[in-house]
């Protein structure tokens, strides 16, 4: 009996951790050659690769990697008709960055999901 409270308590722990994850969400628009592209939303894990498509010519991963002071570092890659941009900007929540790369143009807010 004691080692299935235990398995139990192991058990539920390891879901309570996983379900307590960080969470953020990021607010993305993406412009090329000044016209917008795509302004996906994406709620997503610390430290875990997201992504997304948006018809042929749109696709746009990242990562989002939490700082012990109020920021995260977000690691991307965007591509737009062919050509990839892999920028990574560190930024304070609830703050908007922009990373302009010739004609392309990005856009990045990291806001903690629940707060």
């Amino acid at each position: 009996m004691k080692i299935k409270t235990i398995l139990c308590i192991t058990s539920l722990l390891g879901s309570v951790s996983s379900v307590a994850a960080d969470t953020y969400q990021v607010s993305t628009s993406v412009y090329s050659n000044g016209e917008w592209v795509a302004s996906p939303v994406m709620v997503v894990e610390a430290d875990k690769m997201s992504s997304i498509t948006i018809g042929e010519d749109f696709s746009y991963r990242l990562t989002v990697k939490p700082n012990h002071d109020e920021t995260a570092d977000v690691i991307t890659a965007v591509s737009i008709k062919g050509q990839t941009l892999n920028p990574t900007v560190t930024l304070a929540y609830d703050k908007e960055a922009t990373i302009e790369i010739g004609s392309e143009k990005i856009t990045l807010n990291v806001s903690k999901a629940g707060d």
